[in-house]
């Protein structure tokens, strides 16, 4: 009878235990998600943590954000300095979420910044209580796409009537920077191709299929056909330097001169010999091109070279002029409403470089970049320059490159054949009186 008794107690006492012990695996479960937990070892104490969820404020420092959602000064400041190891505090963004977890005494054990939908700044509490720090990137997959379109405004309206973003207008632009200027070079009817990288997260509950669409990666190859030439890209990566495009003959796309210094802008006034000058109304030469564009509109370096004036004249308004690699160069960019900081006399910048922002400053009638080209003293044109091509592809990576440029083109080609089987079917729908909304017709 006893033993009956004994063995129903423990039977009882062993059911009661295991609900206990799961009940706790829900509760964690549910608390604290995998992806969270995912960074150090935790105690049971993680149990009795409180975490907050919200969003960077504008102009709100991380001192701030602390000071606002913790009363702890010293621990704000030790998480602060453990942040400020792997990521630089003045570069939090304003809409940016964030994710505090702090004990019942209000201590720090996890603060988690997310920089974007595939990278987040970790900070969190090790086995010995110190807070540390760690930039966390979530798995991806980068798939390889492809896109063909015809110009019947802008190569931008193009893009996007194809159901793409301006981040890819941007992309395929900088590959072509240096022969084709997007904004006054393309005709309708110019033809253009691109093969591109797409990232996916990973699903970690879906391997056989993409997450979240991350964005865009790298330009593989580019095509574009106007009237009267064709430009093929091919992206190439050796083992010893950095990546570029090159051409089919294996010669750098990358030119001694961009072929102008801003974007988003139109020209307003041509180079000339004798030209009506809009304010002072008398005839004469205009020895550069004017580009228009909203003030503020960052104005590039053309190329690598060395700031040997900057100030302001009555005419041009805030100026720089930059002597380049080759001394018989000079280039010359004018109107500026402001100049890049610290922009100096004596400056070394590189092409691509930000060195002043549109303006109307001197005498202008409107903002535009007043852009000047000089060789040994004399104006040239800078529309008609003859730009010299970058190094071309090394013989000891001819036979790889051969093999990613034949990838590429066979790549390319499937885009031309796909989509203009897709045009012939749209045609063909449309004579019979079926509409396709959001496409453009041949």
């Amino acid at each position: 009878m006893m033993n009956e008794v004994g063995f129903s107690s423990l039977t009882k006492i062993f059911v009661c235990l295991l609900f206990l012990f799961l009940q706790l695996a829900c509760d964690r479960e549910q608390k604290y998600p995998s992806q969270i937990e995912s960074v150090g070892s935790q105690s049971e104490a993680s149990l009795s943590w409180i975490c907050r969820e919200g969003f960077i404020r504008s102009g709100e420092t991380l001192q701030k954000l602390l000071s606002r959602e913790t009363n702890n000064r010293l621990e704000a400041n030790q998480a602060i300095a453990a942040f400020s190891s792997v990521f630089d505090v003045r570069s939090l963004k304003a809409g940016n979420k964030y994710r505090l977890c702090t004990d019942s005494s209000g201590t720090i054990q996890r603060f988690i910044y997310y920089l974007d939908k595939e990278r987040e700044v970790r900070v969190y509490r090790d086995s010995l209580g110190t807070l540390q720090a760690q930039i966390y990137s979530k798995p991806v997959r980068v798939m390889i796409n492809s896109l063909r379109g015809i110009v019947y405004s802008t190569l931008y309206e193009a893009i996007i009537h194809c159901g793409h973003s301006d981040a890819l207008i941007v992309a395929f632009s900088d590959v072509f920077q240096w022969d084709i200027d997007f904004f006054t070079d393309p005709r309708v009817g110019d033809e253009f191709v691109i093969v591109f990288e797409s990232i996916y997260l990973e699903d970690p509950h879906r391997p056989d299929s993409l997450g979240e669409w991350v964005g865009y990666g790298r330009v593989l190859a580019g095509q574009y056909r106007s009237q009267n030439k064709d430009y093929t890209a091919i992206y190439f990566k050796g083992t010893d330097k950095e990546g570029g495009y090159y051409d089919l003959e294996g010669r750098s796309f990358q030119k001694t001169f961009l072929k102008s210094p801003l974007n988003y802008r139109r020209i307003s006034s041509f180079f000339s010999a004798g030209r009506l000058h809009p304010i002072l109304k008398t005839v004469r030469a205009h020895t550069g091109v004017d580009f228009a564009a909203p003030t503020g509109t960052p104005v590039s370096a053309t190329a690598d070279g060395t700031i040997i004036d900057k100030g302001y004249d009555a005419s041009i308004g805030n100026y720089i002029k930059i002597r380049h690699k080759n001394p018989h160069f000079i280039t010359l960019y004018g109107h500026l409403d402001a100049f890049a900081k610290g922009l100096e006399k004596g400056a070394v910048v590189k092409q691509r470089d930000i060195i002043g922002y549109v303006g109307s400053t001197g005498l202008a009638t409107g903002p535009h970049l007043h852009y000047a080209f000089y060789e040994n003293g004399q104006p040239l044109n800078p529309l008609r320059i003859k730009n010299s091509a970058g190094d071309p592809i090394a013989v000891v990576y001819r036979e790889a490159f051969e093999r990613t440029k034949e990838d590429m083109q066979r790549r390319l080609a499937m885009a031309i054949r796909a989509n203009r089987e897709i045009i012939h079917r749209l045609t063909y729908r449309d004579r019979y009186g079926i509409g396709v909304s959001g496409l453009p017709q041949p």
